[in-house]
């Protein structure tokens, strides 16, 4: 992890500052040339045929599912695949592109997966607010904002608009989906309070919502400490609803535009199930969107805004993922966690 985020009393909480500081990201990515580099990266591997590993912890983990999401759409006969950074350091590819994120380029597994992949004899790149601390043998894409809060948004935000531009999406698109995302700040905050009496909640997409969904998860553990488990639209009916009851609350994603009324039709079943059980439940998407990229820059701003207003609700401060609390922070010390 970085310095300490400051350690505040109350809000407007630094994760707050963080997310709303994304609505310039877009311009200020696309007219980098790291994002220019990537993509030239990108585009010599994909177009060779030789394979591509996107890998990360965490929301870099998400970023990096994402990312893979991202550019499959745009070049479809491409070979690619998405690891963690643990997974990939034990089988570092030999060949082809390692897209590695880290944030603050200091995640041992990840960098130790780029590492080893560039000592295997693949090429390999980190994606990073830190291009500094890059190693050597390791090419640095750096991202222009360094997310101050340890509930990372920028974080996540800023890979994804990367791959993004690569695969075509436009800064003025990108922008125009922050802003709505920011825009729905008052529409998030009644989701939750209707969310914010749970023990524990479901979330629930199919698609790439399953990424979102992920990500979500992990932001409202860190920021909210509320047990959160993300599902597929498929896998939730088939037998994780027994240990559901209305104290279990649900956020059902529906952003991804592919195959979108099979999807819609499932979600629906979904929520006629939970409702059976009374749950609460929060609906967040978009029918507008018309890529993966789309899907998954409108899910991004969604998720970090309702984790902020679900802190907001219960009280809790997200900047130091509960590490401010001595129990805490010896349980990050005991795993080694970044």
């Amino acid at each position: 992890m970085s310095s300490e985020p400051e350690l505040r009393p109350g809000p407007p909480w630094v994760m707050e500052e963080m997310i709303w500081a994304q609505a310039d990201l877009p311009a200020r990515i696309a007219a980098s040339d790291d994002a220019e580099r990537l993509a030239a990266r990108l585009g010599a591997a994909t177009g060779d045929g030789g394979p591509v590993l996107f890998t990360g912890c965490g929301t870099s983990e998400h970023g990096a599912r994402a990312a893979r999401a991202i550019v499959g759409e745009a070049r479809p006969d491409a070979t690619l695949a998405a690891r963690d950074a643990f997974e990939a350091r034990l089988a570092p590819p030999s060949r082809g592109l390692v897209v590695a994120i880290s944030h603050e380029a200091g995640t041992a597994a990840t960098v130790a997966a780029a590492r080893g992949a560039s000592d295997a004899g693949a090429r390999a790149v980190l994606v990073t607010a830190h291009p500094e601390l890059v190693p050597d043998g390791i090419e640095a894409i750096g991202t222009p904002l360094h997310d101050r809060s340890w509930c990372h948004t920028v974080a996540y935000v800023s890979p994804l608009l990367l791959h993004a531009f690569f695969a075509g999406l436009s800064p003025r698109r990108a922008e125009e989906l922050i802003a709505d995302g920011l825009a729905a700040r008052a529409q998030r905050r009644e989701e939750a309070q209707r969310l914010a009496g749970c023990r524990r909640l479901l979330v629930v997409g199919s698609g790439v919502d399953e990424i979102t969904a992920a990500e979500l998860a992990l932001k409202v553990e860190e920021a909210v400490h509320v047990p959160t488990t993300p599902l597929g639209a498929e896998k939730v009916l088939h037998g994780h609803l027994p240990a559901a009851d209305r104290d279990t609350g649900l956020v059902l994603l529906r952003f991804d535009p592919d195959h979108r009324d099979e999807r819609d039709v499932r979600s629906a079943d979904v929520a006629a199930a939970t409702a059976v059980l009374d749950m609460p439940t929060v609906a967040l998407g978009a029918a507008d969107l018309a890529t993966r990229a789309e899907a998954l820059l409108a899910g991004a701003v969604a998720l970090q805004v309702l984790t902020l207003e679900l802190a907001h609700a219960i009280g809790t401060n997200p900047d130091l993922i509960r590490r401010e609390e001595p129990l805490y922070r010896a349980v990050a010390e005991a795993g080694g966690a970044g």
